[in-house]
């Protein structure tokens, strides 16, 4: 017994020290959970004042109502560039479909590189809403080439019937490596069918929630898979797609109850798809009213480095290798007509075709790839959180830290955080406020 308990207590300790715990959920209020680690930067009016962010890590911000922020990133010459960032509002706070989410890349010299705006739509109730601004590479040269300081300008626009809180962000600056050679096709390939495939999984679908965000997305792969959702939650699921195959994901809303004469929703069920970059590539919605209702999806271009180059979204979208996201959120709307704390989802996922050799890129292709290691995650339905964590404890177990030296240190720490917020706790219960960022 006493072996055993050491060993949690190494394990969890470890986890403490290196940072890897579970990041929860401020004031376990907010049912997105931020990613690990991520750095809390500012946004700042002025260009003149921006913060810079690093490419390949997380940082979390705010947004109030109309305002506009700039961020500062550093560019190569060579790498194209991608800034995206998720707005969270309050849970239950009043959205309007034309609320907005804005992020655009600028040069020093204020020209445009790209430009993406998200709106609520049709489907106005509060969510994660993500936006991307891709810094593209032109062989032909032109604005935004140049390698030096550049900004990310965040825009957040809301009427004035909407709620004015504070929307939480998560930012993220990913560059893709050039491609060695030539640099790659440089034309739109032809459309492949769009056809709903045959054989779609079938049987009794596996029990698989989601995440609340996009670092614990939970993993899927080819297959049939179910969940509950509470009105007004989202859950987010990730896939892996290598190069030359083709994403079909196909939400199904079960069946509900309901007192009333007739009974509808519309847009029941929001489900969107982002790609490795989070990058919105599609987003579609059903009609509710009582009968079970599949979405009407088509499967994705097969994924190819020259589909950036097409003009339709959903074929730009599917241009690199890795992970793709799935948004699914529950219509508040969902309570007040159908009876139940919370319904069924079926998620039905199938990846299509054989991989193909992608591009030669001249560097490391990062979180554009599909290995073993990313499979392997998908079929045992792993977040990219769960498997950081199974990485760093594989670490700590063949390192042979001192036990008893690290469960010292770290109980120190532990008592220390626990006082801490226990402080913050009766703070917050005299009336306090909160620290910039929080409280909600």
């Amino acid at each position: 017994m006493r072996g055993r308990g050491l060993g949690a207590a190494h394990l969890a300790l470890a986890a403490v020290l290196l940072g890897t715990a579970p990041a929860q959920a401020e004031g376990g209020t907010s049912p997105y959970v931020f990613a690990e680690g991520a750095r809390r930067v500012a946004g700042e009016v002025s260009s003149t004042d921006a913060h810079t962010l690093a490419a390949g890590r997380a940082y979390r911000s705010q947004i109030g109502p109309n305002e506009t922020l700039y961020y500062a990133v550093d560019l190569d010459a060579s790498s194209y560039a991608y800034a995206s960032a998720v707005a969270v509002p309050k849970p239950g706070a009043k959205v309007d479909a034309q609320d907005s989410l804005t992020v655009t890349l600028r040069d020093r010299r204020d020209h445009q590189c790209g430009t993406d705006d998200q709106r609520f739509g049709s489907a106005a109730y509060p969510r994660p809403l993500a936006a991307q601004a891709v810094r593209a590479v032109k062989p032909d040269g032109g604005v935004c080439q140049e390698a030096g300081p550049y900004f990310v300008v965040v825009e957040r626009k809301t009427e004035g019937t909407s709620a004015q809180e504070l929307w939480q962000l998560e930012l993220r600056l990913l560059t893709e490596p050039a491609v060695e050679g030539k640099g790659g096709p440089t034309e739109a390939p032809s459309p492949s069918p769009t056809d709903t495939p045959a054989g779609l999984p079938g049987g009794e679908p596996v029990e698989r929630p989601g995440g609340t965000g996009f670092n614990d997305a939970v993993a899927l792969a080819d297959g049939s898979f179910k969940a509950r959702l509470a009105p007004g939650e989202s859950a987010f699921y990730r896939v892996p797609v290598d190069w030359g195959q083709r994403l079909y994901v196909e939400p199904v809303l079960g069946s509900a109850t309901s007192e009333q004469s007739v009974a509808y929703v519309p847009d029941a069920l929001k489900a969107a798809l982002y790609n490795p970059a989070y990058g919105p590539v599609e987003d579609r919605s059903l009609v509710f009213s009582g009968s079970p209702k599949s979405m009407a999806s088509q499967p994705l271009q097969p994924v190819a480095y020259e589909n950036r180059y097409a003009s339709a979204p959903a074929v730009k979208g599917a241009r690199f290798a890795g992970w793709y996201y799935v948004q699914l959120t529950l219509s508040p709307e969902m309570a007040e007509v159908f009876r139940g704390d919370d319904f069924g989802v079926t998620l039905r996922v199938g990846v299509q075709g054989e991989p193909t050799g992608g591009p030669r890129y001249a560097g490391d292709a990062g979180p554009f790839q599909v290995g073993e290691k990313e499979r392997d995650a998908a079929e045992a339905g792993r977040s990219d959180a769960e498997v950081g964590r199974a990485e760093t404890m594989a670490v700590v177990a063949a390192s042979g830290i001192g036990t008893g030296t690290v469960l010292l240190a770290g109980l120190g720490v532990w008592f220390l955080v626990a006082r801490r917020a226990a402080g913050a706790r009766r703070q917050g219960a005299g009336g306090g406020t909160p620290p910039p960022g929080q409280g909600w």
